[in-house]
């Protein structure tokens, strides 16, 4: 009786267990209007003169990432680490992979205000730190808080990769 019992729990287990429930739909939900423009970055804020880090800063990590209205929108974020940037900006153009923000957009680390220009993705153009091939990435910014100094950021996709890690 008792295997008899071991042997029904065991094929209830197995059949619940290896039952898979199909729901139907399109197995592929596709992605958002700006995932080419998503990712995570290693930037640097540089000084006007594009060379110099600006205050001293180095590399730090930033995302850019869909808006919820799945359009042209998508964040430019640095989670609040260093230069408090995470503000919306728009793809110009989808194949050149091009960006730029409205005037004065709301910053909303600082409650301030930014205006992001002259963004660009380069497929392939830059080096990773551990010397993986990767996208780059470049923009303006100039802050309420700086009025007239336009900060550049420039900077590589992050791989994942230990060895790119900082």
């Amino acid at each position: 009786m008792k295997i008899l019992k071991n042997s029904l729990f065991l094929s209830l287990f197995l059949a619940l267990t290896l039952t898979s429930c199909d729901e139907g739909g399109d197995p592929n939900p596709g992605g958002t209007a700006t995932q080419k423009f998503a990712g995570d970055w290693h930037i640097i804020a540089l000084e006007p003169d594009g060379v110099t880090p600006a205050f001293g800063g180095d590399y730090n990590l930033f995302s850019t990432y869909n808006a919820s209205s799945n359009d042209e929108n998508f964040w430019i974020d640095d989670h609040d680490s260093w230069m408090e940037i995470k503000t919306k900006v728009q793809a110009l153009d989808f194949n050149a992979l091009t960006f730029a923000g409205q005037p004065d957009s709301p910053e909303l680390y600082t409650g301030g205000t930014v205006t992001v220009t002259n963004g660009k993705i380069l497929k392939n153009a830059a080096e990773s730190f551990g010397g993986h091939v990767v996208d780059s990435i470049y923009f303006e910014a100039e802050f309420d808080w700086d009025p007239g100094t336009v900060y550049k950021f420039a900077g590589h996709k992050r791989t994942g990769f230990l060895e790119d890690e900082l």
